[in-house]
């Protein structure tokens, strides 16, 4: 690169600057790096340089850049006090020590060595000893993590604490190498071990805490992180795993509020945006969602896979032209990342283009055919033919390929679906159990928690006569439809029959009732529940008017709107007071296949955490009869039911009944469903896309055997 002539360094200053100020620091450390070279003896680009390597967490090279300023520029205290900030985060006794001494050297003023000393005289995070080991050979080790050589990382970490047992950095580093690995009982011994060693380095807790976030101990996992945030308040990453693990404890505001201060400290961590958009694409706020997007891209992340989750977040908004242009443009800046080719294989299935979704989960499983989501959503819209050559090499994979807990629990649910397909119906359960035990682990559960839940939904509504209820003072003139009933019991069909009349469209599983009532019923401890009485009236007329909001902004042009949130059922007295207008569908099915359905798909991301074991199924079937049981005889007549059975038998006349339950007069294009080319985001994706059928009826027989503790668990709850 040719040196800069005079004008050359001073614009090219100005601009590596503004790239600095917009969170483009790669480029404007380069610029910095070529005025340096360009201009020997000016200290300003050494000093931004050690600005942007703080920025990057990164305080060796800040240092290394700072002291470079300090010999070009010995007098300027904002150098010496910069590289006093930075040495108190580090820690080091010896550094700060040799600091110090440079400094009255220097013959600095009484006021800036006393502020200097201040800042490292701080109470700090203790950084692990590297005992007697090597300085150069410890950085080595911690190279191989960083660069992803794991195993080889925790060989040269063992090799070198037999020679220095001493050495706390290395136990940590091997901790981290083997919680990357999946060691998961040798990563925990060392973490305990290095928090043991350095117990006030704030770092070893924070990587600790994560591991057992991810290792499903929640609880544990998130006071291992405020331990980390006590010692060291500003911590990003700290405050990133904290989201993290209120996030997995179902406290959406608190992980809100963590990821929001992570990027407030640190405005270049791609996982605190990702996350953060999850927390609001899971709470149905699809808008926020594009919105953490739209910051990262300005805050310089430039991660692909970024353009295809904000095309989710569009795609959930119901701006299909964007999201599509979103997964063309993630395809085109990351065509060898195969998540991004099943993001938008599962977004074409959605639309019902099957064809062009299948193009694109087969590309997904080219570039990595160990990834076992991948299959799982495809085998959502594809059907395997007899002795396909597809099955056999999930299977392969299932039985012999090595595959991480995560992989093989999709490939299970995959191949389940597989061998149904192909009438090996002994084959189902070999692998459908193994999936759903691995998802449990991953989701723990306990049915107890949604039998506290049913007993304070009917405590908040106990003493109320609902066959006369009065609306809330200002409630909405709306009339939305409500299709709710367990998943997997045809509310989707049902949904889709409504959405084909010329005067209703169909929103999808939006909730946003069901989500912010449950927030002001809950009480503060998070087990109680207020009564709905004492709820303020005038925050249920709003309410009203947010469902009302969303589901226009879903559907602009739409006369009646539907809304499948599927736990709608559990607040139908709530509904028809807050929105007084609204009809509200019950679908019914038998339980037996409705709970073979659900046991055999996966739901998003730790929603429906029942789902997952047989017994549990049944039990929670008892109580959904239980709460529909409690409306029914609080609200004779307040809900329409439909059967499942009766309408695939009886299609025409059961359609009827429902459309003129909604005050709709009747359209022959609601027999017609599957021509209907509306959006559908749901597990019954493929079926809508089909006339009505018959095949899925009594299904639950073919494995009754199998089903015998979901069976014995539903009791006389079988008709």
């Amino acid at each position: 690169m040719l040196p800069l002539s005079s004008a050359q360094i001073k614009s090219t200053y100005e601009q590596a600057m503004k790239l600095m100020s917009a969170g483009k620091l790669d480029e404007a450390d380069k610029m910095f790096a070529h005025v340096a070279a360009s201009a020997p003896k000016l200290a300003e680009p050494h000093f931004q340089r050690g600005r942007i390597s703080l920025l990057r967490r990164q305080p060796g090279p800040a240092l290394l850049h700072l002291a470079n300023a300090r010999r070009l520029k010995p007098k300027e205290s904002a150098i010496w006090m910069m590289t006093a900030e930075t040495l108190g985060k580090v820690g080091d006794g010896a550094q700060n020590s040799a600091f110090l001494a440079e400094a009255k050297a220097a013959n600095l003023p009484a006021s800036l060595l006393v502020t200097l000393q201040n800042h490292l005289a701080k109470p700090v995070s203790q950084k692990p000893s590297a005992g007697t080991a090597p300085p150069a050979e410890v950085q080595a080790v911690i190279q191989l993590v960083e660069t992803g050589k794991f195993a080889e990382a925790e060989r040269r970490a063992k090799a070198l604490l037999t020679v220095h047992p001493d050495a706390a950095i290395l136990v940590l580093v091997m901790a981290n190498a083997q919680f990357s690995m999946g060691k998961m009982r040798d990563a925990e011994a060392n973490y305990r071990k290095a928090t043991a060693m350095a117990p006030n380095y704030a770092e070893a807790h924070n990587t600790f805490g994560r591991f057992l976030i991810e290792s499903d101990r929640v609880g544990e996992g998130i006071q291992r992180v405020q331990q980390a945030l006590k010692l060291s308040p500003k911590l990003p990453l700290g405050y990133q795993n904290l989201g993290i693990g209120m996030m997995r404890a179902g406290s959406n505001d608190k992980a809100e509020q963590a990821f929001r201060e992570a990027l407030k400290l640190n405005k270049n961590l791609p996982e605190s945006y990702a996350f953060l958009a999850r927390v609001y694409v899971n709470s149905d706020r699809a808008e926020a969602a594009i919105a953490v997007y739209d910051d990262a891209f300005k805050a310089g992340v430039k991660l692909p896979i970024f353009w295809a989750r904000r095309a989710e977040a569009r795609g959930k908004a119901g701006d299909q032209e964007g999201a599509l242009a979103d997964f063309a443009t993630a395809v085109e800046k990351g065509p060898s990342n195969p998540m991004i080719w099943s993001l938008r294989g599962m977004y074409l299935q959605t639309l019902g283009d099957f064809d062009a979704a299948e193009a694109d989960f087969r590309k997904a499983i080219e570039l990595n055919p160990k990834m076992g989501e991948t299959y799982r959503t495809f085998f959502a819209s594809y059907k395997a033919t007899p002795d396909d050559p597809l099955v056999a090499q999930m299977q392969d994979l299932f039985d012999n390929g090595g595959l991480d807990d995560n992989s093989k629990m999709h490939m299970g649910f995959a191949l389940a679906r597989a061998k149904e397909q192909q009438k090996e119906y002994d084959q189902v359960f070999r692998y459908l159990d193994p999936a759903n035990d691995l998802m449990r682990k991953k989701y723990p559960y306990t049915i107890q928690s949604r039998r506290m839940e049913v007993d304070g939904i009917k405590t908040a509504f106990d003493g109320i006569d609902f066959t006369n209820i009065k609306p809330v003072p200002g409630a909405t003139d709306f009339a939305p439809i409500f299709v709710t009933g367990l998943p997997r019991s045809g509310t989707t069909l049902v949904e889709q029959i409504l959405a084909s009349h010329s005067r209703v469209d169909g929103a999808g599983e939006v909730g946003v009732f069901n989500g912010e009532l449950m927030r002001m019923l809950i009480k503060p401890d998070g087990k109680s529940f207020h009564h709905f009485n004492d709820l303020p009236q005038d925050k249920l007329a709003t309410l009203g008017y947010q469902v009302e909001e969303r589901l226009r902004k879903i559907c602009p042009d739409a006369e009646r709107i539907t809304d499948k949130a599927i736990q709608t059922f559990s607040y139908i007295g709530a509904i028809k007071a807050v929105i007084p207008n609204a009809h509200i569908v019950l679908v019914r099915r038998d339980p037996r296949d409705t709970l073979l359905s659900i046991y055999k798909n996966v739901f998003s991301e730790g929603n429906h955490r029942y789902a997952y074991n047989q017994r549990d199924l049944g039990l929670y079937y008892r109580m959904f009869e239980e709460i529909v049981d409690f409306w029914r005889e609080k609200m004779p007549g307040g809900f329409y039911e439909i059967s499942y059975e009766d309408l695939i038998e009886n299609p025409e006349e059961e359609a009827r009944k429902l459309v003129a339950a909604c005050d709709l007069e009747w359209q022959d294009d609601c027999l017609n469903f599957h021509q209907n080319d509306r959006r559908v985001a749901t597990l019954s994706l493929a079926q809508v896309r089909q006339p009505i059928y018959k095949t899925s009826q009594a299904a639950w027989k073919r494995f009754e055997n199998d089903l015998a503790p979901m069976i014995e668990a539903l009791g006389d709850a079988v008709d």
